[in-house]
């Protein structure tokens, strides 16, 4: 009789044992867990979302291996099994979102995405990429970041360091710019201007048939000490100033910032967007052409010449198309 008082308790807490293993069916089921968690509190959150049978299983599991557990945002689905559940987190194989950069984006669009999606806060993630440790870190003699946050899609967990992000897209931009940086050694630009010169070209048009020849414009103002009065570089510099609403007036182009290319000669201190491949390609490789000026032609291109009375006459062509708009019945 009392080895079956005994054994009664035994066999429920082996039962118990047995139960707290087994699998739970789930569809998609989404938990966050917060930095500084407890193992024993995280065990006991698992339970109630439905994750897990019991505490007991995840804190066994934990008490064997002795493993880091990761805060953040993790998804389960199907049949699970606890230990299947403690490895995730133990691994930190979170939930990922996926988020699109477009070419052209700079260090203060991406600051958005990054912040829309909740990936990281965009406050986080412009102190350090606009901070010149950063670069210094990558070997880079630039002040900032920008221009070599390569423009792609990518995959991020939720609160995922900026520093993470930072580093990601920088390592994509040295694996698709490889082929293109081995051709940099003979161009006699440094890695630096290269993609300074590929982001004004990303900003300057749209169209894959002219960037060749907007770099063109470029590299033969820089060689003739030209100033290369750049739209885009003033929209920058407003944008660091945080005087951008959307639109370049006359007078913006007296502001007082060394990105003002109006203003300074020059290149920029540093590129202001993040350019794709085909701009990249384009600042290793300009037209062959004398062209010094370029304006744009109201339909989405643009008109080149190489002298100042025919950019004139190209300029007089653009207001006159505008003011045909403007008065279209």
């Amino acid at each position: 009789m009392k080895f079956l008082k005994f054994l009664i308790p035994l066999g429920l807490a082996f039962f118990f044992l047995i139960y707290s293993f087994l699998p739970v069916r789930l569809d998609k089921k989404t938990i966050d867990i917060p930095y500084g968690m407890p193992s024993t509190q995280m065990a006991l959150y698992l339970y109630r979302e439905g994750v897990i049978r019991s505490p007991l299983s995840f804190l066994l599991i934990h008490m064997i291996r002795k493993g880091k557990l990761e805060a953040g945002e993790y998804e389960f689905d199907g049949l699970v099994f606890p230990w299947e559940v403690y490895r995730k987190i133990h691994y930190g194989f979170r939930k990922l979102y996926k988020i699109t950069v477009p070419e052209g984006s700079d260090l203060y669009d991406i600051a958005s995405i990054l912040e829309e999606h909740k990936i990281c806060k965009a406050k986080d993630f412009l102190g350090l990429a606009l901070s010149q440790k950063i670069p210094e870190k990558y070997g880079l003699n630039t002040f900032s970041m920008e221009g070599f946050l390569f423009p792609d899609t990518y995959f991020f967990s939720k609160n995922t360091h900026p520093l993470t992000v930072i580093n990601t897209m920088y390592n994509n931009f040295l694996k698709k710019t490889e082929n293109l940086r081995n051709q940099l050694k003979s161009s006699g630009m440094s890695l630096e201007e290269w993609v300074t010169i590929a982001s004004l070209i990303e900003k300057e048009t749209a169209l894959e048939k002219e960037k060749p020849l907007i770099s063109a414009v470029i590299h033969n103002r820089l060689k003739k000490g030209m100033k290369l009065q750049i739209d885009p570089t003033v929209i920058y510099a407003m944008k660091r100033k945080g005087l951008w609403k959307g639109r370049l007036s006359a007078k913006d182009l007296d502001l007082q910032d060394p990105y003002n290319t109006y203003l300074y000669y020059g290149l920029p201190p540093t590129a202001i967007c993040n350019p794709g491949l085909s701009s990249l390609e384009s600042a290793l490789k300009p037209a062959r052409v004398d062209f010094l000026y370029f304006v744009a032609d109201g339909n989405g291109g643009h008109r080149f010449s190489s002298t100042y009375s025919d950019h004139l006459a190209n300029v007089k062509l653009y207001k006159n198309a505008k003011k045909s708009e403007l008065f279209i019945p």
